[in-house]
């Protein structure tokens, strides 16, 4: 058993961090102090490739962001279960104030006629701005669909108290921002700094449209018909000659290195503790389906079996089974310090393909795209066998009958481990797979989460606006209010 350690939260409150601008800003104002407080080793001018590789590390933590992973019970807490059990509060938006304030500034430095000049040395202006424009308008759709309507218009540019834009405003002009992005790169040098794609125009071209049908998709609950908004954004990104992640080979991932700058962020979460594990939810539907994903996702426990810990005890109940029981761990091949992380797969965007024929929004073969989408992620974690797949796909749990939308679901979920964010925003929308809530809730209502509540204090410091925001919430500014694009 790896050593446990106590957790520490913090909170980031993006509201006292202003503050304490404005007052060093009104301090330099009325005293002058030259060059006392300059750092001579250090640059007064933005870095657009550092704050590009800042950008796109920030990125990489969704995968890793442990809550959403819990809510989908793809983890178990070890010792200290409080998530796992909905215990809900307010949570902070940094990115704010981090990724998105560095993907702003690139896109400013390379706009600004005084600046744009001397941020070509980075790569051309128009290929900078497309990138950051791509990443942005992703960090705003997680920021999106954890709170439902959040700062998006006013927000970045100085207003300390912004409103709160719709999340139906604020997607539609996500998908505006990726197709405009997509479709504004030139010939000119890409970005220096660029960790994911290293340069690669044509994959951050796919990488765009790949967003754009997952985003079109996450609509289909409010615009459900073929002829409708969702459909037509879905199938303009289908059809854009620039392509899309069709195969193993155009996989966006992280190639982690052997150092804790850049390590894999679950081999950095598990280096000293081990506050979670894979839960007998995801070990048990593997086992059920004799699916050879399991020798992947899983470490046999020290009897050299696959135990996964039940999800949703108490401490108590914890402390009881763990007297008796080894449970396994999260396998090698994911929390290994070098082993990559994957933004987006060729897998998940066959399963997006496939709902989508299934909706009646495009004439692809949605059985085809369910299969493919099942064999990528085999090949994707090296578990292919033709003969074992074959088996695998005739059998009536994993066979294209029945409710298809259930089995695009489970298969979806089992494909997309260890990435709770996504999984958690694709099983609000669908339902899919059927997840028992803890008996153990300490929240109000007993069921999973359906969104975060708003930061603790933008009810006194943002009251007007955060007082409309959550006016149009079903049910306050609570966890069991469904975003818009859920209900």
């Amino acid at each position: 058993m790896r050593k446990m350690k106590p957790i520490i939260k913090t909170k980031n409150i993006i509201a006292s961090l202003l503050v304490s601008m404005l007052f060093l800003a009104s301090s330099c104002e009325e005293y002058d102090f030259g060059d006392t407080n300059v750092n001579p080793a250090q640059t007064g001018t933005p870095l657009p490739n550092a704050l590009l590789t800042s950008a796109l590390w920030s990125v990489s933590g969704y995968e890793t962001q442990t809550a959403p992973s819990l809510y989908v019970q793809y983890l178990s807490e070890t010792q200290y279960p409080e998530t796992s059990l909905y215990a809900v509060g307010p949570v902070s938006w940094g990115e704010y104030t981090g990724v998105l304030q560095n993907l702003n500034t690139i896109i400013n430095y390379n706009t600004d006629a005084d600046t744009k000049t001397k941020a070509v040395d980075f790569g051309s202006n128009a290929n900078q701005i497309a990138v950051a424009r791509i990443l942005k308008a992703h960090v705003f759709s997680k920021v999106s669909d954890k709170w439902g309507d959040v700062p998006y218009t006013e927000a970045l540019n100085g207003n300390t108290f912004p409103s709160y834009d719709t999340q139906e405003s604020i997607y539609k002009d996500i998908l505006k921002e990726l197709t405009e992005a997509e479709n504004g790169f030139d010939n000119g040098a890409m970005p220096s700094g660029d960790i994911l794609l290293n340069g690669d125009k044509a994959k951050w071209k796919k990488l765009a449209n790949s967003l754009r049908m997952i985003y079109s998709l996450r609509l289909s609950k409010r615009y459900p018909g073929a002829g409708d908004y969702a459909a037509t954004q879905f199938n303009a990104a289908l059809n854009d000659a620039d392509g899309y992640i069709a195969s193993n080979a155009d996989n966006i991932l992280y190639a982690h290195l052997d150092n804790n700058n850049f390590a894999n962020r679950w081999y950095s979460l598990f280096l000293t503790r081990a506050d979670y594990t894979i839960s007998d939810v995801m070990i048990d539907k593997l086992v059920t389906k004799n699916d050879p994903r399991l020798d992947v996702y899983a470490n046999k426990n020290t009897n050299g079996v696959y135990v996964g810990l039940p999800y949703g005890f108490t401490r108590d109940q914890l402390i009881a089974w763990t007297a008796n029981n080894q449970y396994s761990l999260m396998g090698d091949a994911i929390t290994g310090q070098t082993s990559p992380s994957y933004f987006i797969t060729s897998s998940y965007i066959a399963f997006t393909r496939a709902e989508a024929a299934q909706l009646g929004w495009t004439s692809e073969v949605a059985a085809t795209l369910y299969a493919k989408g099942i064999e990528d992620s085999w090949r994707q974690r090296g578990v292919y066998d033709a003969a074992e797949f074959a088996t695998y796909m005739a059998d009536a749990q994993n066979a294209y009958a029945g409710n298809m939308a259930e089995k695009i679901g489970d298969q979806k979920w089992i494909s997309l481990f260890p990435d709770g964010f996504e999984m958690w925003s694709d099983w609000r929308r669908t339902g899919y797979p059927v997840l028992t809530p803890t008996p153990n809730f300490l929240n109000d209502n007993g069921n999973i989460p359906l969104r975060y509540n708003y930061p603790s204090n933008e009810s006194d410091l943002n009251s007007e606006n955060y007082d409309a925001a959550v006016a149009r919430l079903a049910n306050g500014d609570n966890d069991d209010s469904p975003v818009w694009w859920d209900n």
